[in-house]
This record gives structure tokens, C-alpha cells and sequence, in this order.
């Protein structure tokens, strides 16, 4: 938030980390929130960063922004909490952040691969949004060849309860076929097994290598980095630009196929 800018009150305080938004909407209602000493019951309200902000008294402090690229292990679940005391993606960041971090989007226990972790709300939220038709790019590898016919299939589709779905790419990265890379925006759960599974190939090991252009590069099995700031403006593409489906870093990701015969 620049000192010029200007945000809807209930959302400076969710972005402050006091509270969601609907329960900062509820306080704001019931009178609990002063900009510069004045009560204000409407969430609307636009605040700049230089007014001050107190709810019940206690004065609230713009939460830094920010995004980190991770490379999940194996085992591990994207959520903040389990009931079953497995580990958890956030116990990975345990300690490090004051700030509460949440993963965009999920991968299951058993993926590894790239996820972003943020306290970016509204990233969040976008970049989750089927309409900006976020690219993800998966690397398969089965226990039985994979054959042309699969690729073939996933290319023009495949008919599951909740719908028909297709890959937007696929293709044997290597000479081996028992591994395919395919990429796909659909963020429906479990996707790439599902399809695989209807296809005949229920065991696979999935690994996520790309996600919204990004890439492994030099990042470990278990590490992660800061985004850098051109980083963060390229994810920003798909909120701002809804025809804009693929940044230009993903083009690179064109060497991860061969032609299929």
C-alpha cells in the first residue's frame, strides 16, 4: 500500500492480519473501529496508509506482503492444521515467520512440487480463480509405459463425474515412456490422478515442476526463496490481464516435450 493508495476499511484490517474480513465488516458495524480518533461504522470506508486505524482500541499495522516459492516434500499436506498431527505444510515455516503464510491452491500428500505460500489475500484468491487459467505443468512417471494412445486421449479429452476435461499439453520429455509431462489450468481437486486413474494408470508419482511460469531452477526437494519483485508483478498478469493465460517465462517451458511420433 503506497501513501497515495487507497482500501476499503474492512480489507486494511483482514490485511493487517486482526482479523478476516467478515469479522472486520462485524466490528466495524458494531462501532469497534476509529480512523484518526473518529468512529466509522461503514467497511467501506477508503483509508490511506497514513490514517490511523484502531480497533477496540488497539492500533492496527498494515501486514507485510509476503511470497515465497516452495518445493513441497512428500508427505506433507497443504493445509494450516490436522486433526491426525501429520505434518503440515506451514509446519515447514514454523518459526521463521511472525506472519500467518497460506498456500495457494493445494497439492495432495503424496505430490511433491511447486506451491506458493503468501499471506497475499487477494493473490490468492486470483490466482486460484479458474478464469485466469493458471498454467501448471506436472511431470508423470508410472510403474507400465505410457502409450501414445493416453497422451493422445488427455489431448482431446476425458469424460469424469464432474465433467469432461482435457491437458493443454503432454508429452515424453525423455526417450523413456513411462514419464509425460502434461500441463493444465484446471485447478479441480486431484486433477492429473484422476485422469491417469481413468486411463489406466492408478500408481503414478506426480511432481509439479512448473506453476504460473515459475520454475524449480535450483530449488531443492524441501526449500524455498522469497519471490523477487519482477516475480510478483508477473503473477499480478493473470489478475489484471484475464485474456493473458500464459506469461512469456512459460514459452521456455516448451523444451519439456517431444513430439509424440
Amino acid at each position: 500500500m503506497t501513501t497515495n493508495s487507497e482500501i476499503a476499511l474492512n480489507k486494511y484490517i483482514a490485511h493487517a492480519g486482526y482479523c478476516s474480513r467478515r469479522v472486520a465488516t462485524d466490528l466495524i458495524k458494531n462501532g469497534k473501529v476509529r480512523i484518526n480518533g473518529i468512529q466509522v461504522k461503514t467497511p467501506f470506508t477508503l483509508v490511506k496508509a497514513t490514517d490511523l486505524v484502531t480497533v477496540e482500541n488497539n492500533p492496527i499495522t498494515p501486514e507485510k506482503k509476503i511470497y515465497i516459492l516452495l518445493n513441497k516434500p512428500k508427505n506433507v499436506i497443504c493445509t494450516v492444521a490436522d486433526e491426525n498431527n501429520r505434518k503440515t505444510i506451514t509446519d515447514l515455516f514454523a518459526g521463521v515467520f511472525k506472519e500467518r503464510l497460506y498456500p495457494i491452491g493445494r497439492l495432495d500428500r503424496s505430490t511433491t512440487g511447486l506451491i506458493i505460500m503468501t499471506n497475499d489475500g487477494d493473490l490468492t484468491q486470483r490466482l486460484a480463480h479458474p478464469k485466469y487459467e493458471v498454467p501448471k505443468m506436472y511431470q508423470v512417471t508410472s510403474e507400465t509405459s505410457i502409450a501414445k494412445s493416453v497422451i493422445e486421449t488427455l489431448l482431446q479429452g476425458v469424460p469424469l463425474e464432474d465433467g469432461f476435461m482435457k491437458v493443454d499439453e503432454a508429452g515424453y520429455p525423455t526417450s523413456s515412456k513411462k514419464i509425460v509431462n502434461v500441463t493444465i489450468h484446471s485447478g479441480k481437486n486431484h486433477i492429473v490422478r484422476r485422469l491417469f486413474e481413468e486411463l489406466g494408470h492408478p500408481d503414478i508419482k506426480l511432481d509439479r515442476f512448473s506453476y504460473a511460469g515459475l520454475t524449480k531452477e535450483k530449488l531443492r526437494t524441501g526449500e524455498w526463496r522469497h519471490l523477487t519483485t519482477q516475480e510478483v508483478a508477473a503473477l499480478y498478469q493473470y489478475e489484471e490481464k484475464e485474456l493473458v493465460k500464459e506469461p512469456k517465462k512459460i514459452n521456455r517451458a516448451k523444451k519439456y516435450y517431444a513430439r509424440l511420433g
